[in-house]
């Protein structure tokens, strides 16, 4: 055979035109474990989280209903209770969600477990979704899809699909959880749900999880990610604010029909409640957030959206070594963050005096304020504050943290710190002053954020600089979790740095919430870093607790310094 035969026969062999050749295409098995299909990737992406977020929970509603049953053995008992919780005034009652017919079991899961649930698994929502187009336009894979036979918008769908599927898949291993805690503790007459209550429940969770995630889809492909996410946190927890202290403060009341929370107040079926036309109306909302996601993905350009960053000077202010570099592209992400969560504390605390009247005309609710809190004073500027602002901001505060130490594991995940490094610059140098640049912008967001409760605070009676400088502590707990994350990304890999800060502040939030709930031991209880924060804005502060914190700030950066040296960039 000649060289010419040879080669001839070799081409043949492997052209896709050859006789008896044909493409495999794989099975509908392989699509969903992700092999040849963007849906089963975009799925298989989620499904772990999906699956430990919806056991977590089966299990969380599992165990307060066996604690309903123990402690509640009567109907005369289970109403007695229900009727000192009713019997809260509408200020305190927003904390928890209204309590419809708690008397019976499935009310009372609805208004203690599942009134809370579209905010935690919304925070998911609102990361997943802000980043499931932006962050492979940022890591470069997008370009390689687009260069398949495949549109932009079915790219896009397929992958926004992937991850709607995961969320049903968290939704009914919940559902599950829900119909084996009702067949084995409703034991009292009325606690009895059908399964048909429990799957219309299940849409109103998917629907009001979706709603903030679909705002910050439609806006991630103009802004980018860190902007879309902080957008869709701040529709999040103004939603739920809104809807919570709407009956008690004028400002929110009058804005309580933008809210969707308040949009789907009325569907509680597990109470006995239903409002269809509402879960309507809030699930065409994200279809049609979804559609113009679609729609802008498909129509631009496959470069990382620069929405809102700030130009470089030509004296190249941002230019001057690692940390100014770092502080320049976080600098955008922390205003947007500190203008957000301001303007949600100013008009927080616009309505102080509102609230201190109302409740100051109820002589036995003044008593009741003065039992629980002996030593501080909650009628106040603060006190409202404390109770209506703190508590949300903390998630909000984590949420911000994972943005920014993802923003600063981009460098390395994306190849760009073989770049840096190939200038003098050496590694735990450019950990040091990378990662300080991710302290600074914390610091940066949560002055911006002070500004805000000041204006409000300072048209109010009473104190601002007290409540203003208790919100540094909120700043602090930030730095926590960022160094903490900074101390992974370092010490391990860059990838994981953003999923473990954003995953312990909200594991520390759920085991102060639950385990409250569950009565849990206090040993277990102080695990969670927030518990140690005092009510800094009542000027109650826990000097113990700030200074691990301030520990953790720190000591995670030089911890991150000292990973940086010792192992391979890149993995």
């Amino acid at each position: 055979m000649s060289p010419g035969a040879a080669n001839a026969g070799s081409v043949g062999a492997i052209s896709p035109a050859a006789p008896g050749r044909h493409v495999v295409r794989p099975s509908l098995r392989a699509k969903l474990l992700g092999l040849g299909s963007i849906f089963g990737k975009s799925f298989r992406d989620s499904r772990q989280t999906a699956i430990a977020l919806g056991l977590v929970f089966a299990v969380v509603v599992l165990a307060t209903a066996a604690q309903i049953a123990e402690q509640f053995e009567s109907v005369a008992a289970r109403v007695r209770f229900a009727g000192e919780l009713q019997g809260l005034p509408p200020i305190f009652q927003g904390m928890l969600g209204e309590p419809i017919a708690i008397e019976r079991l499935g009310g009372f899961l609805s208004w203690r477990i599942l009134n809370f649930l579209p905010v935690v698994l919304g925070i998911w929502c609102v990361v997943a979704l802000s980043g499931t187009l932006a962050a492979e336009i940022g890591r470069g894979s997008m370009d390689l899809l687009a260069t398949a036979t495949i549109s932009r918008a079915r790219i896009a769908f397929q992958k926004l699909a992937g991850y709607l599927v995961a969320l049903a898949v968290a939704t009914g291993i919940l559902v599950v959880g829900l119909a084996v805690a009702f067949a084995a503790f409703a034991k009292l007459p009325g606690d009895a749900v059908g399964l048909e209550a429990i799957l219309a429940h299940s849409v109103w969770l998917y629907v009001a999880i979706l709603v903030p995630g679909a705002f910050a889809f439609a806006l991630a492909p103009v802004v980018g990610r860190s902007q879309a996410l902080s957008a869709g946190a701040i529709v999040l927890f103004a939603s739920f604010v809104i809807n919570g202290f709407a009956d008690s403060v004028s400002a929110f009341d009058r804005v309580r029909g933008l809210s969707y929370f308040a949009i789907t107040a009325d569907h509680r079926p597990l109470a006995g409640r239903y409002d269809w036309p509402s879960i309507a109306l809030a699930g065409g909302v994200a279809a049609a957030l979804f559609i113009v996601g679609l729609m802008a993905f498909a129509r631009r350009d496959l470069l990382p959206a620069t929405g809102g960053r700030i130009r470089v000077p030509s004296i190249g202010l941002w230019l001057r070594g690692p940390f100014t570099r770092a502080l320049g592209e976080r600098l955008p992400a922390a205003l947007a963050w500190g203008l957000g969560l301001g303007l949600f504390g100013l008009i927080t605390a616009t309505s102080a005096d509102q609230f201190v009247e109302s409740l100051g005309r109820i002589p036995e609710v003044v008593a009741m304020v003065r039992a629980f809190f002996p030593n501080e004073d909650i009628l106040s500027t603060g006190g409202f504050l404390q109770l209506s602002f703190f508590s949300q901001a903390i998630l909000a505060i984590t949420l911000a943290a994972g943005g920014f130490v993802a923003g600063w594991a981009s460098d390395e995940g994306e190849r760009r710190l073989e770049l840096i490094l190939g200038a003098p610059v050496a590694r735990a140098q450019w950990a040091l002053r990378s990662g300080a640049a991710v302290l600074v912008a914390i610091a940066i967001m949560t002055v911006v954020m002070a500004i805000g409760v000041a204006i409000g605070a300072s048209t109010q009676t009473g104190d601002v600089a007290g409540p203003v400088t208790g919100l540094a502590v909120l700043g602090l707990y930030g730095m926590a979790l960022a160094g903490i994350g900074l101390a992974v990304g370092g010490l391990v890999r860059p990838g994981l740095a953003a999923p473990v800060t954003i995953i312990l502040g909200l594991g520390f939030y759920l085991l102060d919430l639950i385990g409250s709930i569950l009565d849990l031991p206090d040993a277990l209880l102080d695990l969670a870093l927030n518990r140690h924060l005092g009510r800094p804005i009542l000027g109650v502060y826990d000097p113990a607790g700030m200074a691990l914190c301030a520990a953790l700030a720190v000591g995670g950066v030089v911890l991150c310094a000292i990973g940086m040296r010792r192992r391979d960039i890149g993995r």
